[in-house]
């Protein structure tokens, strides 16, 4: 008797089976928001897991941040940082061991990872440059988690992705006509289903949801609208100069309802370049890679 396909209410039921954010996420994510909480506490709290209490310094210090003396406590972090970045650093700190258990032989987790760092620093960027931005750090987060759903994808459903590939080069559609068109629903949905499950600001859900839309309403449009682009600029070689930037966003319908300039999308795009390694080694996803049993 054949399997059931999985519809996507069924493949997020799956409770126990799907990623789940780490404990020490949780807990140091409710001091993190709890103002009666003290530095030190949250400082203490993050100790009790000394991988994530690594990576976070280790992001503190790098080159992204670019503080000019070396941060050696999480409680020296969060007097400089302030608790909401901190709390959009920790997020990065705990993706990569979240999905380190899947496996497949026709994904590579370092491109992945890359891709999700550049359009997170790209995003962040321009958001500093938006005027309808007021937290940017919201928006590193956002790039970051943008296609965890292609992940949930390649752990549960790893022959109709080939399919959907194979029907992309095929048909000369986008990935979210041929995602749709083989499963039934695509990856933004189901990112944004993990992430309300995991209980992260509906901002956040709203631009992963919408990253490949190109007219953005709502609440949360201008976020949205930066995701897409950001998205839109990672899976481009960055430009020479700002005449080739602007060649560039001429194949970006809608770049222009961002309200962000071209010499500052140009500068965007090369300081993810330039920091997207850097960013990778620090948040632990140097040399994760899926490989099967």
């Amino acid at each position: 008797m054949p399997q059931k396909a999985l519809t996507l209410k069924s493949l997020l039921a799956q409770g126990q089976d799907l990623p789940s954010l780490p404990e020490i996420y949780i807990r140091v994510s409710e001091q993190l928001e709890n103002e009666k909480a003290t530095v030190q506490q949250i400082g203490h709290t993050v100790q009790t897991d000394p991988a994530i209490s690594s990576r976070l310094l280790t992001m503190v210090n790098s080159a992204f941040y670019g503080l000019p003396h070396r941060v050696s406590s999480i409680s020296q972090a969060i007097s400089l940082l302030g608790r909401l970045r901190l709390k959009h650093i920790l997020i990065g700190s705990v993706l990569g061991g979240i999905f380190k258990g899947i496996k497949s032989d026709d994904f590579s987790m370092q491109d992945f990872w890359q891709h999700s760092i550049k359009t997170a620093i790209i995003a962040r960027q321009l958001g500093i440059q938006s005027p309808d931005i007021s937290e940017p750090e919201e928006l590193f987060s956002a790039g970051l988690l943008h296609d965890i759903g292609r992940l949930i994808l390649v752990d549960k459903m790893p022959d109709q992705l080939i399919e959907v590939d194979q029907l992309e080069i095929s048909k000369r559609i986008d990935t979210i006509q041929a995602e749709t068109e083989v499963i039934g629903f695509d990856h933004t949905m189901v990112s944004k289903g993990l992430m309300q499950q995991w209980g992260l600001p509906e901002v956040l859900c709203e631009c992963v949801k919408n990253h490949h839309e190109v007219e953005h309403t709502g609440e949360y449009a201008d976020a949205s609208r930066i995701i897409y682009l950001a998205n839109r600029l990672s899976q481009n070689v960055p430009p020479m100069d700002e005449d080739e930037a602007i060649e560039q966003l001429s194949n970006i319908p809608g770049w222009q309802a961002s309200k962000i300039s071209s010499e500052a999308i140009f500068d965007a795009c090369h300081q993810s370049e330039d920091l997207v390694f850097d960013v990778m080694e620090s948040l632990g996803m140097v040399d994760i890679e899926i490989t099967s049993e």
